[in-house]
């Protein structure tokens, strides 16, 4: 199970998570009695967020719905569960908008997951298939699984993206398995379910991943879902490829979207114009976001401007483009960043002149509102306000910021024409950390930025050591699980072994005991092994057992266990399956591997395999005696002729055909 890995990752505190106010969200409505009033409360602590919730609101009305120009009316018109999802997407592409990883490139992963979330909603609305808000968060939120893994292996996942450029998804997720235990769609759909999204949306992303010999089985929800992810997924990387200097790469994604969307009634008339609407959509979101969408040219529809698309990250770098060394070093440390807030332009453009002289990055906002927002999006380290403002004062901008984790981070000093202690004690009450009076003296002013500075280099050095810290608990997790991988593995088929055969097997006995549920096993044996190795060498043996475990893998249900047990005998625990669905399942096993042509050094051909079918029932009291009983059928497979099915009826040696 790859719960057990992705909690070791988050021990590591390193994944990504929404801003305090995200939190806030979540928390508020995972409880019964959260009302309106409070989700009210929680969003108007973030302005920019606000006017996100906003937008979408106004993008999902009625052709006769007047535009929402409050958040209560937003939040009315989504409901209290969309109002949570998109809060949670939105805070995340918020807070983490850069990283460490150097080959990644964080903007261009934004961008991509913004073009997979307009085209999930699209798909949504035209195919009816849910809520096309919630679409919009899924398809936002489906690849936030490499985000993390890039958040907290950073050196080592730099170097899975260097070794997988030119490979498919398949390959880099094959790689991320390797390296880490676990591959992104996993931690995607742990992360989602960590945070009390819909579980159809974890089970989505599953299904989204799924090879295409593997079924779908299950809510027809959850499939629902998993087709405009797919559907959306596979418009972005169509939109993606530059038409005019590689058109076969275009026309073959876009070949492929046709094929899939016919399948599910959608003409190339009506794709191409949910394309163009998918297009437009992402575009204004961009924009809107301060998200780049500009990676590649895509094409015109509809007679609209051409639009550009983010490419999904297949590999978040261009083939053949220069990367920065895997190693990570101490960032070189940037200009502090001063946010300047004052309604008085002369004054602002006077402040900030004297801090630009001094090697300051400066930035003006001309009220409190607007620096709220620049703090949330931009995150200046100092902040230098006037206390008396039109609409938000200096003070309540600064009680504002010292609501949210980005706000708790700023250095807040305020301008103020007078100095009676009553004052000076509320602008300190209210989270000020310094002040200056005016008119104010350059020098005092810089004096007093100067030591805002040297605390602000104080907490860079403090989160850097920090994330040093952190890094060196998830290198330590990762080994850890590494040696207890390879414990647990076998070298040459890189499936479990034996060892980790039998403590699953007792496992999964006690709870189908415990909760009176159907186990069974599937025993496999190679046929005539023996002689391939005489004849053709152990290279050869060993070709055929990595080839022969790869299809069984291929073809195992998603759930079932499959393992090596050593030799030519590889075993499948089927959790939660009775015999008649488990014999469904050998079947399809046996005959994957019938059809399976293999060729290496003089070896030109096919293996059969003979396997034994065993359930749990009341004749079989242990699971000692239920492999027995499945390696009794194997050998009833053996004499009826081989490259077939027995299925086990107990422990006296019958078994009955297939």
């Amino acid at each position: 199970m790859f719960q057990d890995r992705f909690e070791e990752l988050k021990l590591s505190g390193s994944l990504p998570s929404p801003s305090g106010v995200g939190l806030s969200i979540l928390r508020l409505t995972q409880r019964e009695d959260a009302s309106m009033e409070e989700l009210l409360w929680c969003l108007q602590a973030d302005p920019a967020l606000t006017g996100r919730i906003l937008k979408m609101a106004n993008a999902t009305r009625g052709v006769n719905e007047p535009p929402c120009s409050s958040v209560l009316q937003a939040s009315l018109r989504l409901g209290m569960r969309s109002v949570r999802n998109v809060a949670l997407g939105f805070t995340l592409v918020t807070s983490n908008r850069s990283g460490v990883c150097s080959p990644f490139g964080y903007d261009r992963y934004w961008s991509s997951s913004l073009a997979c979330a307009v085209a999930a909603q699209c798909f949504a609305r035209e195919l009816k298939s849910g809520e096309p808000t919630e679409a919009f968060t899924l398809g936002l939120l489906s690849r936030i699984g490499m985000l993390a893994l890039a958040s907290v292996h950073p050196d080592t996942y730099a170097q899975v993206l260097d070794s997988c450029v030119d490979q498919t998804l398949a390959q880099l997720c094959q790689a991320e398995r390797r390296a880490f235990g676990i591959d992104q769609f996993e931690v995607t759909a742990a992360m989602l379910a960590d945070w009390g999204l819909p579980d159809a949306f974890s089970q989505a992303v599953l299904v989204r991943a799924q090879s295409e010999n593997q079924s779908a089985e299950g809510d027809p929800q959850v499939e629902s879902l998993a087709t405009v992810l797919e559907l959306a997924s596979r418009l972005a990387l169509a939109l993606a490829s530059d038409r005019a200097a590689a058109p076969e790469v275009f026309e073959q994604q876009w070949s492929a979207l046709q094929a899939l969307a016919r399948r599910q009634g959608l003409e190339a008339e009506r794709l191409e114009q949910l394309a163009s609407a998918a297009a437009r959509a992402w575009k204004e979101w961009g924009e809107f976001l301060r998200i780049p969408t500009s990676a590649a040219h895509g094409f015109a529809l509809d007679q609209q401007p051409a639009a550009t698309f983010g490419e999904l990250p297949e590999l978040p770098e261009e083939p053949g483009s220069e990367r920065a060394s895997v190693a990570v070093a101490r960032p070189v440390r940037a200009p502090v960043r001063v946010l300047v807030v004052d309604d008085d332009e002369k004054l602002a453009r006077l402040v900030g002149l004297h801090l630009s002289r001094a090697g300051y990055q400066v930035e003006i906002a001309s009220d409190g509102a607007q620096a709220l927002s620049i703090v949330l999006s931009d995150g200046p380290q100092v902040v230098i306000t006037d206390w008396m403002m039109p609409g938000m004062t200096g003070l309540e901008l600064c009680q504002a910021l010292r609501k949210t984790e980005a706000g708790r981070k700023t250095y807040v000093l305020i301008l103020t024409a007078k100095e009676e202690e009553d004052r000076i004690v509320d602008a300190f009450n209210a989270g000020a950390d310094d002040y200056v009076a005016k008119p104010f003296n350059p020098r005092i002013l810089l004096a007093r930025v100067q030591a805002a500075q040297r605390l602000v280099e104080l907490q860079t050095q403090v989160d850097e050591d920090k994330r040093v810290r952190e890094q060196q608990v998830a290198e330590m997790g990762l080994l850890t699980r590494k040696l207890r991988a390879a414990a647990l593995t076998d070298v040459l088929t890189e499936l479990p072994n034996r060892r980790f055969a039998m403590s699953r097997l007792e496992q999964e006995w006690e709870s189908a005991l415990r909760l009176d549920r159907p186990l069974s096993l599937v025993m496999i044996d190679i046929d005539h092994f023996k002689r391939i190795n005489d004849q053709y060498g152990h290279d050869v043996g060993d070709f055929v057992l990595r080839s022969t475990a790869n299809v069984l893998r291929t073809f195992a249900r998603r759930g079932d266990i499959v393992c090596r047990l050593g030799g030519e005998e590889f075993l499948v625990i089927n959790v939660n399956s009775d015999a008649q669905g488990t014999l469904m399942c050998a079947e399809r096993l046996r005959a994957g591997v019938e059809a399976n042509f293999m060729e290496y050094q003089g070896f030109r051909g096919h293996v059969t395999v003979s396997l034994g079918v065993a359930e749990r029932g009341l004749t079989i009291r242990d699971a000692d005696e239920l492999l027995r009983a499945a390696d009794q059928a194997v050998y009833a497979a053996k004499a009826a002729g081989r490259n077939t099915v027995r299925v086990a009826d107990g422990l006296d040696g019958l078994s009955r055909s297939a």
